[in-house]
């Protein structure tokens, strides 16, 4: 399946505004199943482990995972996308056919060699990544195993990163959206299964999940196959790093991987300070971010796929005042779905820990400590959701050091308070400190923007926000009054939690809704628009 991206007449049908939108919504729908998935994956894993096997876990799935962002899904995407988009639209699709096939060649020896040098290597990798754990033997040789067993899974996601890259450059989002369906549900049945049979193999139970994980990857790389066969996108690979297209990407990979390696080093210091806290700290740091990424990955992460493609061919065809327009347009979306959803989590934090994790391993104790870390990244929502929008702005322009440069600064900002914050607060000072260095982040990308393309017109901007800002404190309001008559201390052992738990959320979302519409939010009638036109193909 893929999105029609067709220009269409004024006639009352959608333009490039609807087609986002619609786009965004193909993809946001797909990364709704997968988070909803990967919430009862979370939950399944917190119930099976205890809190010392699961922050070995962590860490050890962080690394990875680190490496993926860095080199695959990142890096490799941003630099990819522009140039092929550019070969397509200037040479024709036999010539980024060609150009495809002598970049998979180098992609595939760089995955192979950083997959062989991690498992060599990781006993000082996890040192890298979570020092603390000397200090606990057990933990850290368990995170070393696991991070031995997870780093081929580097390797398969790598080349769904690739795939996404060409299949979203020719307008198909779903099977990329999917593929992390597929890795959930693989985790989910592997522990369900394994979780108490592996000790017969003379591996720790938790090393279940990591099966899962390999697993998952290669349904991956299976699920990209048919869409890009049937677009004759499957090119044999060729050893092309003399090709100008591969030099391109690899001139527009180097910073690229700085500017995502400042983010990361961000993530490894968290892991660090949260490996000389309590044991459980990891833990909770990584459940809260999760559930923060739940609405990043459907809302800002959506639209920031399928406005990429859009920005790189606005900047290809010199159309500057679109690559505006777009930009503002997926800025004002993103800030209407962000800030009910900061609203809500900041109510309903208890709550939604309680409901959703607290069962079997998994105690109040650990749930209340989770749900304060969760508002301290909940505030900082939006600001991540704008960072969002606004970096693949300068990816389409081939700028990838500015990025870098914000990144860099933003880490700074984030060491000083975290250092600051994380003793005396523990996570929650930890997820205080993502906040602010998120919000510094945002802005000062914004600034830069504005003084290299001129006005940006974010007007309009900021008075469609105002009005979401009002309707989202009235719907956290309603929903945090709601959740009053709970007993959250009991958590999922309560049925009638579960009722009150919805009954909030259903009420806060019609407050927004309705606040919304008295206020006359543009949004609101386009994205009602957008799924009415949905329902209808």
């Amino acid at each position: 399946m893929s999105v029609d991206h067709e220009d269409r007449d004024a006639g009352g049908e959608p333009g490039a505004q609807g087609r986002v939108v619609r786009a965004a919504g193909v993809v946001g729908l797909a990364t709704l199943a997968s988070r909803i998935l990967g919430l009862v994956r979370d939950v399944v894993i917190a119930a099976f482990f205890a809190k010392r096997s699961t922050d070995s876990f962590f860490v050890a799935f962080t690394i990875p995972n680190v490496f993926r962002r860095l080199l695959a899904e990142g890096a490799l995407t941003v630099a990819f996308i522009p140039v092929y988009t550019e070969y397509q639209r200037k040479q024709g699709q036999e010539a980024a056919r060609v150009f495809l096939a002598k970049t998979l060649g180098p992609v595939l020896a760089l995955l192979l060699f950083v997959c062989g040098l991690g498992i060599w290597a990781a006993p000082a990798v996890v040192k890298l990544f979570a020092y603390g754990l000397t200090g606990d033997p057990d933990r850290m040789q368990l995170a070393i195993l696991l991070t031995r067993l997870l780093f081929p899974f580097l390797f398969s996601v790598g080349l769904v990163a690739l795939a996404m890259g060409v299949l979203n450059s020719h307008d198909h989002f779903v099977a990329p959206a999917i593929a992390p369906v597929l890795l959930n549900a693989s985790i989910i049945v592997t522990v369900m299964v394994l979780g108490r049979r592996i000790g017969a193999w003379g591996l720790p139970p938790v090393s279940a999940i990591a099966v899962g994980v390999l697993v998952g990857g290669l349904a991956q790389i299976v699920l990209q196959l048919p869409p890009l066969m049937s677009r004759g996108l499957l090119p044999r690979p060729r050893w092309g790093p003399e090709h100008p297209g591969v030099r391109r990407v690899a001139k527009l990979l180097l910073p690229s991987v700085f500017g995502l390696a400042v983010y990361q080093v961000h993530v490894m210091l968290s892991r660090q300070f949260a490996s000389f806290l309590p044991a459980g700290s990891i833990s909770y740091l990584y459940y809260a971010q999760r559930l923060i990424e739940f609405p990043i990955g459907i809302f800002a992460t959506a639209m920031a796929t399928v406005s990429m493609p859009r920005l790189a061919a606005q900047v290809a065809d010199g159309k500057m005042d679109d690559l505006k327009a777009t930009y503002r347009y997926t800025l004002q979306l993103v800030l209407f779905l962000l800030l009910p959803a900061t609203a809500g989590l900041v109510a309903l934090s208890e709550p939604l820990i309680t409901v959703i994790f607290q069962r079997g391993a998994f105690s109040y104790p650990m749930a209340r400590e989770t749900a304060f870390t969760l508002v301290g990244f909940a505030l900082g929502l939006c600001a991540a959701g704008g960072v969002r929008q606004t970096v693949p702005v300068f990816y389409a322009l081939h700028d990838m050091r500015t990025p870098v440069k914000v990144s860099a600064l933003a880490l700074l900002v984030y060491g000083a308070c975290a250092w600051v914050l994380f003793r005396p607060l523990g996570t929650v000072g930890l997820s205080i400190s993502v906040t602010v260095a998120t919000s510094v982040h945002f802005l000062t990308l914004m600034f830069l923007l504005r003084r290299r393309l001129g006005p940006l017109g974010l007007r309009a901007v900021g008075a469609s926000g105002l009005r979401s800002l009002l309707a989202a404190v009235l719907c956290g309001a309603v929903a945090w009054t709601v959740a009053l008559g709970g007993s959250w201390a009991r958590g999922g052992a309560v049925g009638l939690n579960y009722v009150i738990l919805a009954l909030a959320v259903a009420f806060g979302g019609v407050v927004y809704v309705g606040a919304t519409r008295v206020m006359g939010s543009q949004e609101l009638a386009e994205l009602a628009t957008a799924v009415r036109r949905r329902g209808r193909r």
